[in-house]
């Protein structure tokens, strides 16, 4: 029983840190598409005045 709980717990630990790098990347792909020129150039971004 002492393994398992064991074995869980090092998972939980390596599982938690995967989600935690993967939020990171997703975070730094967010806000470098924020900062992508081209979004000027895409019609939903553009404002059209009547």
């Amino acid at each position: 029983m002492h393994g398992v709980a064991q074995w869980f717990a090092t998972g939980a630990t390596i599982i938690a840190l995967l989600i935690t790098a993967a939020v990171a990347i997703f975070i730094v792909c967010c806000l470098e598409c924020t900062k992508c020129p081209r979004k000027d150039e895409d019609n939903i971004f553009s404002r059209h005045e009547l």
